[in-house]
C-alpha cells in the first residue's frame, strides 16, 4: 500500500471517558486517506481496550503504548516519529473534529506546498476568505501587532512532518510547547490561516491548564517565550516592528501584573512577576495610560 498523505496522531493517557468519540470523529470524515496511531503513555484506565479493539476494527488504526511514560509533549514526538504520511494531525484524546475538517486542511495544504504549518484561526477575518497564506513576517505581524494568529492547540494545526523534524520538533516550553513550535516554524515558512471552528476542543477539570496555577505558568513562560522569538536571529520582522511588538508585550505583561496586585489583590504575587520579568516602573504607567 502506498503511505498515506496525512498521519492523524493521537496521544493518550487516562483518557478512557473521551478516546472512543475522539476516534469515531476520526473515521467519519470525509477525507480517508489516513493513518491514526494512537499512541498510549502508560495509562492505568481502559484507555488500552479501546484503542486495541479499534484497532482491531480497522486497519488504518494502528497502536503503541510506551515502555514507560514520556509525558505529554515527548508522546507527541514519539507519535511523530512513527508517522509515515506527508502531513501530521495531532487530534487530542479528548477532542473532536467534524466530518469536513480534515479535507479542508489537506486540501489548503496542498495548494500551498511551500507552508509548512496550517493554523486554525480563533476568530472570524473579513480581510479575504479562508485558506490564505502569510508569509513569515506577515504571520507575525498580525500575531505581535496584530490580533493574533498563532494562538490554537495542537489539535487545530496541520504539520508538515519533513519541516517538523528539519526545525527540531518540540522544544522545552512545557505547556507552550506547541506555540513555540509554532512561532519557529512560522519564521521559517508560510503559513497556511484555516478558518475557525474545524475541531471541538473539550473543557473538563483533568486538562493540563485546569490544574494549580497552570494559569500564572502559561502566563509568565507566555511572556518569556514571546520575547525570545521576537529577539532571536530568525525573527522576521524588521527592526522597527520588533521594537513595537517588544514594548507591546511589556506592557501587556505589566497590565497584568497590576490586576494580579489591585483586581485579585495579591500584591506579594505581582511583586514576584515584576522581579523576575523584564518589565519597567515604565511600563507599569504606560499600562495604565493605554
Amino acid at each position: 500500500m502506498s503511505e498515506p498523505l496525512i498521519s492523524i496522531l493521537v496521544t493518550v493517557y487516562n483518557r478512557e471517558a473521551y478516546l472512543g468519540d475522539c476516534l469515531e470523529s476520526i473515521l467519519a470524515s470525509t477525507w480517508q486517506d489516513f493513518e491514526v496511531l494512537v499512541a498510549d503513555d502508560q495509562s492505568s484506565d481502559g484507555s488500552v481496550a479501546i484503542a486495541k479493539a479499534y484497532a482491531a476494527r480497522d486497519s488504518r488504526i494502528r497502536f503503541f503504548r510506551n515502555e514507560k511514560n514520556l509525558g505529554d509533549y515527548p508522546n507527541r514526538t514519539r507519535a511523530a516519529e512513527l508517522a509515515k504520511g506527508k502531513y501530521l494531525k495531532y487530534v487530542d484524546s479528548d477532542d473532536l473534529i467534524y466530518r469536513h475538517s480534515l479535507a479542508i486542511m489537506v486540501e489548503a495544504m496542498e495548494a500551498h506546498p511551500d507552508a509548512s504549518l496550517g493554523l486554525c484561526h480563533s476568530m472570524p477575518e473579513d480581510d479575504e476568505p479562508y485558506p490564505w497564506k502569510l508569509s513569515p513576517e506577515e504571520a507575525w505581524r498580525k500575531q505581535f501587532l496584530g490580533r493574533g494568529c498563532l494562538n490554537c492547540g495542537p489539535t487545530g494545526a496541520i504539520i508538515r512532518r519533513d519541516a517538523f523534524f528539519e526545525i527540531g520538533g518540540f522544544r522545552d516550553w512545557g505547556v507552550l510547547n506547541d506555540t513555540d513550535l509554532w512561532y519557529r516554524m512560522s519564521a521559517r515558512w508560510p503559513l497556511v490561516l484555516l478558518p475557525p471552528g474545524l475541531v471541538w476542543w473539550r473543557r473538563h477539570e483533568g486538562q493540563e491548564f485546569s490544574i494549580g496555577n497552570a494559569e500564572r505558568i502559561y502566563f509568565e513562560n507566555g511572556h518569556a517565550l514571546t520575547l525570545e522569538a521576537l529577539e532571536s536571529a530568525e525573527c522576521p520582522l524588521i527592526e522597527n516592528d520588533t521594537h513595537l511588538a517588544t514594548c507591546r508585550e511589556r506592557r501587556r505583561y505589566a497590565r497584568r501584573i497590576l490586576s494580579v496586585a489591585l483586581r485579585r489583590r495579591q500584591p506579594l504575587e505581582a511583586c514576584k512577576l515584576f522581579c523576575k520579568s523584564r518589565v519597567a516602573p515604565l511600563d507599569l504607567v504606560r499600562s495604565l495610560i493605554g
